[in-house]
């Protein structure tokens, strides 16, 4: 059949497509380009041989193998897509994984960088640590060292007060014995000087008790005639004013004589009325009224020259009564 002219031309032009589109989809080239078909040339001079049937044969093979061809082409570029999805997936996956790696490694470097700083801090720490302790125990025997010797020294300053104290023991006990001499011999002079002061004092006491009686009843004396004295002259005075009063009182008429009025009464040194008071009504206004009009209308009242005796006038109390007007 490939001996025949026809049929191998139609199979090396399917050939030469097939490759065609291989090429085109390697080199990832998805225009449309046109299908290469065989067609029958008449050469001059050259007789072609007819047959009927085979080139039939030959046009529906072409049409087969263009079908399969497409499809293959479709199936090949689908796959050659997926490759690249797959290639791209695959490069970014690479990409996200090496970016994962990238970080991972970071991340040990800084859990490293940090461990190590951890580690040398810690291992500064320690050695801080055991050099303060040394420290600590060197300041711990220096401090046993100078507690032993403070101890010793205590012991000894504690004898040598044992030793003072005995000292001082008898010292104080020689000086008590003294003292109580002394003082039981102070004592007994003491009651001795007392007893004499004592005798003196009651001496003097008796003396000044009988002098002090002997003055109180001279001042007694002159104290109850000096009262008397004064309460003569302060009713002399009162009977002075009683009557200076009477004589300057309008009675108003049919007044009943037993009622009386009293009277506070402020007087100055000449015996001025300064003011008069009503502390005692009697009764009856219009004698009350009359009354303390002729009080005003005495003034001057009689009073006494003596300070000390006017004192007592100088504000008094006075009751008068309309008998002493009528008497």
């Amino acid at each position: 059949m490939i001996s025949n002219p026809s049929y191998r031309k139609a199979f090396f032009a399917a050939l030469g497509l097939h490759l065609f589109l291989i090429v085109m989809l390697l080199t990832d080239n998805s225009s449309q380009r046109p299908v290469l078909t065989a067609e029958t040339k008449n050469t001059p001079g050259i007789e072609q041989p007819i047959a009927v049937t085979p080139q039939t044969e030959v046009v529906k093979a072409v049409s087969v193998d263009n079908k399969q061809v497409m499809e293959t082409v479709n199936r090949l570029k689908q796959e050659r897509e997926q490759q690249k999805r797959a290639e791209i997936n695959r490069q970014n996956e690479l990409k996200r994984q090496a970016e994962a790696a990238r970080q991972q490694r970071i991340k040990e470097q800084q859990q490293i960088a940090r461990l190590k700083e951890e580690a040398n801090k810690i291992a500064i720490a320690r050695k801080k640590q055991v050099e303060e302790e040394k420290k600590r125990l060197k300041k711990l025997a220096e401090q046993k060292a100078l507690e032993a010797k403070r101890v010793e020294e205590l012991k000894k300053q504690k004898e040598e007060l044992v030793k003072q104290q005995q000292l001082e023991a008898k010292k104080l006990d020689e000086l008590n014995k003294k003292k109580l001499a002394e003082k039981t011999k102070a004592e007994k002079e003491k009651a001795e000087k007392e007893k004499a002061e004592l005798a003196k004092k009651a001496e003097m006491e008796r003396k000044k008790a009988a002098a002090d009686a002997a003055a109180k009843q001279a001042q007694a004396a002159q104290n109850a005639e000096r009262q008397a004295r004064i309460a003569g002259e302060v009713d002399k005075y009162k009977a002075l004013i009683v009557n200076a009063i009477g004589r300057n009182w309008i009675l108003p008429e049919n007044v009943d004589s037993s009622l009386s009025s009293q009277f506070r009464i402020r007087l100055a040194p000449d015996g001025m009325v300064l003011e008069v008071t009503l502390t005692r009504s009697s009764g009856d206004p219009l004698l009350d009224r009359s009354a303390q009009t002729a009080i005003y209308k005495a003034s001057p009242l009689p009073v006494p020259a003596d300070a000390e005796t006017f004192n007592l006038f100088r504000d008094i109390s006075l009751t008068v009564r309309p008998e002493q007007v009528r008497g």
